[in-house]
């Protein structure tokens, strides 16, 4: 059983995070395989909001327009307690992306929109294929493979990802530890259809009264997905009945409920946990392998879709020979696990204060959403840490790189990039799809008379760099100039993750030469042969004319 071939990347896992790395290696031309141990794709619903990064990156992917058609934009979140309704938080107040609203598509549906985009970039996922055990060396991973119909596999690749959900078999066999807890409480899931309750389908319900809670989620045209904490005197293991729902909207939710036609009833503990390592040697975790909380704040598969976008271009880098594979692959972990451990403490905290009991903290729960509630600073704070548009990487090697101020801000150095209108041929048009290309973006900030020398920059404006000169003729109301705070002269390098890589003021380009000899410069082929598939090929791009080499 020795291995015939060597892939350059084995995808372990097929969910969202999976075949979201896949298309990003796929549009760089890398050859990837990707497996995964079930034999159909999911059918339940799973995760259901795709927030204002993930559909960034949905862009990059070029899928935003079929999330769009078949996805639905959340209105409102209201919050309650028996008749009254305590607050109504408008979603997507505060935002500042070009999608800025949390989209509502079922994960089963999320995974068909990708699976048929990454058949098209040529790869088709293998199904009833498990992995069982895994070792390494220097120059790759070796994974055994079992396939439904009986024959055993051995695989190699120069690098592999677990994307294989919270029960990774990829983390277990690289002994990585999932540090955290599990909550002691046992939840209740269905997804039903309701009747009654003056529910709106556009809006989300968060509703508590007798010591208790339910919260509400709508997807597809007539579907709820209603949440409640299942009572000590049943076992936990127990799949919940309809009628064990329905108990519970009752006694806790908005009145006048009636469930039926449940199409997925389900008992689970909740776990929040992060892998205490992302990388081991030429082995990664992403998505749920690496990172599980509670469903609160719905961003558990966006943040794996963002490890993915994350992770893509630099694996992509280091096999086409393309800077120092070293430096890009060792600043996954610092950049990603920090995200995680974020959100895995904010979405604990939103857990434990919906679903607290008592009467004493039914008093208190109420008078706080009454008063903060309703206040559009605090809804729009919310909305914000919920769209992720806001996070800044601050630690790991291409970071420091980029010479971030101490109190980085959204543009600085490791936040991320802003949409922005430009002129282009007479056509006023969105900033945002020039930045979703694979490759580097450089902004250049000139004045008519100063115009900058890129001409030292030629070696990278080929597939790997574009330049975007923001001169008056192109950005004639000085909004990217505004949006990028740059009024002067000045540069600003956007990573294919839409990240900024690093920026300057004046035509000084040192701090731009500096990055782009370590993450743009193409390496000597004695010093790539490890790492670099013989056969890879690098993808063209063009850009409107808007692109100056």
């Amino acid at each position: 059983m020795s291995a015939e071939k060597i892939e350059d990347v084995l995808i372990v896992g097929a969910g969202p995070t999976g075949l979201s790395l896949a298309i990003t290696l796929r549009r760089y031309g890398i050859p990837v395989r990707i497996i995964d141990r079930a034999m159909q794709p999911s059918s339940v619903s799973k995760a259901l909001a795709i927030w204002s990064a993930s559909l960034e990156a949905m862009q990059g992917m070029n899928v935003i327009d079929d999330f769009l058609r078949d996805g639905a934009r959340l209105n409102a979140l209201c919050i309650g307690d028996g008749s009254r309704q305590l607050a109504r938080m408008e979603v997507g107040e505060g935002i500042d992306s070009p999608f800025p609203f949390p989209l509502l598509i079922p994960q089963s549906e999320t995974e068909r929109l990708l699976n048929a985009r990454l058949s098209d970039l040529g790869v088709t996922v293998e199904r009833g294929v498990e992995l069982t055990s895994l070792s390494q060396d220097d120059d790759g991973a070796t994974a055994t493979l079992n396939h439904a119909n009986g024959r055993t596999e051995m695989a190699r690749a120069r690098y592999l990802v677990g994307c294989d959900g919270a029960r990774s078999e990829v983390r277990r066999a690289l002994d990585i530890a999932f540090e955290g807890s599990t909550e002691p409480q046992t939840f209740l899931l269905g997804d039903v259809r309701i009747d009654g309750g003056g529910l709106d389908h556009k809006n989300i319900y968060l509703w508590w009264r007798r010591g208790g809670t339910v919260a509400l989620f709508p997807f597809e045209e007539e579907t709820w997905r209603i949440f409640a904490i299942r009572g000590n005197d049943t076992a936990a293991d127990i799949p919940p009945t309809l009628d064990e729902l329905q108990g519970r909207a009752d006694r806790y939710g908005p009145p006048g409920m009636r469930l039926r036609d449940p199409s997925w009833l389900s008992a689970f503990r909740i776990n929040e946990r992060v892998a205490a390592r992302y990388r081991a040697g030429r082995c990664f975790l992403a998505g749920d392998a690496a990172h599980v909380h509670s469903p609160a704040g719905g961003q558990g598969m966006n943040t794996g879709i963002q490890d993915a976008v994350n992770l893509g271009w630099k694996l992509a880098h280091a096999l086409q020979g393309i800077g120092d594979a070293n430096l890009l692959l060792d600043s996954y972990e610092p950049e990603r696990r920090a995200i995680a451990r974020d959100v895995v403490k904010a979405a604990e905290q939103k857990l434990h204060l919906a679903f607290s009991s008592g009467d004493a903290m039914r008093i208190i729960k109420d008078i706080a959403v009454s008063i903060f509630g309703n206040l559009s600073i605090v809804q729009k704070r919310l909305q914000v840490e919920l769209s992720e548009t806001e996070i800044v990487y601050r630690d790991g090697p291409l970071v420091t790189l980029g010479a971030p101020p101490h109190n980085a801000r959204r543009t600085d150095v490791g936040a991320r990039a802003r949409d922005a209108i430009i002129t282009v041929a007479g056509q006023r048009q969105p900033l945002w799809p020039l930045l979703s290309e694979p490759r580097h973006t450089l902004l250049l900030f000139e004045d008519a008379e100063s115009p900058f020398d890129a001409s030292e920059l030629i070696d990278f404006t080929d597939t790997r760099l574009a330049i975007l000169r923001l001169t008056p003729e192109n950005d004639p109301d000085k909004q990217v100039r505004a949006r990028y705070r740059q009024q002067a002269p000045g540069w600003v390098l956007i990573r294919p993750d839409q990240v900024v890589a690093a920026r300057g003021d004046g035509s000084d380009l040192t701090g731009l030469n500096r990055y782009l000899d370590r993450v743009l410069r193409s390496q000597k082929s004695s010093e790539i042969a490890s790492v670099t598939s013989p056969n890879q090929g690098l993808a063209t791009h063009e850009a409107d004319g808007v692109l100056a080499p």
